[in-house]
Order: structure tokens, then sequence, then C-alpha cells
């Protein structure tokens, strides 16, 4: 009964050590020391529009920034049937940003960012641009990350 006992209170005991570790990842909105000020888009607009959207602005952030976003898309059919309709498409997702420092106007980052990627014709053609939507969505997502992270290590 005593060792029984002693055995529960040592997985209580471990439990609560492990779920109170207290590990927080340092490279999130949390830790974040900028916050964009405002967006200079060029190219494709509304891909430029979508990537805006995923930074918040932070107001006690140290360093304030205006971005200069030129984004491009381009789709491509790469494989088709044998009476020549598509069965599967290619797109290329490329943003071109530059972070400026908006108190002493100089160029804090600059680095293109481009992702590539490939899906499957469907008979119904809202589908085909269905599964276009959700790879842009994704690969948008990937590349605010991308930009996050490394933002966040230059501010270190």
């Amino acid at each position: 009964m005593k060792n029984k006992f002693f055995k529960i209170l040592a997985y209580l005991a471990l439990l609560v050590v492990v779920n109170n570790c207290g590990y927080q990842p340092l490279l999130t909105d949390k830790y974040q020391k900028f916050s964009v000020k405002s967006y200079n888009l060029s190219g494709n607009k509304k891909l430029g529009q979508q990537l805006s959207n995923k930074f918040s602005k932070i107001e006690d952030a140290q360093e304030k920034l205006v971005f200069n976003i030129h984004s491009s898309k381009a789709r491509g059919v790469s494989n088709r049937s044998a009476s020549g309709s598509a069965l599967e498409y290619n797109i290329d997702i490329v943003f071109e940003l530059e972070a400026i420092s908006s108190s002493t106007n100089k160029v804090i980052f600059k680095k293109s960012f481009s992702e590539k990627s490939s899906y499957k014709a469907s008979n119904l053609h809202i589908n085909t641009l269905n599964r276009e939507k959700k790879i842009i969505e994704n690969t948008v997502n990937n590349i605010a990350d991308q930009i996050t992270t490394q933002l966040n290590l230059v501010f270190r």
C-alpha cells in the first residue's frame, strides 16, 4: 500500500515538473523587437497585401520599420495529357523584401524569398483554383515566418 502511494506521488511530481518547465520559444511575436509602420507594395499587390497582413503592429517595439515588398507569381502547366489538357500546374511565388528603419532611413534587411510548388488539376476548375489558393496561402505563411525569424535575429 505504501509502495503504491509513493509511486503515485512520484508520477504526480514528475508530471508537475515536466508541465511547468517554463520553456518558451524566443522567436515569437511576444519577444519581437520590431514593428512594421508602413508598407510599399509593388508587383502583384494582392499577393503583397497577403504578406503584409501577416505582420502585426507592436506598440512598444524598439524598432519601427517600413517594408518595401515587390511580389510576383508565375503559374504554368508542368504536365499535359495526350489530348493537350493540363494535368499538373506549377507555381512560383517570389517576394523581394527591403526593411528600412523609419527613424534613420537606413536599409536594415534586404532579401529575396521564393518558393515553388506544384499541384494536380482537378476535374472541376473550382477545385483546381482552390488548390492553388491553398498553396499560395501556405507559401505566404511560410515566407512570413522566415521574415519574422530573420528580423528577430537581426534585432537580437
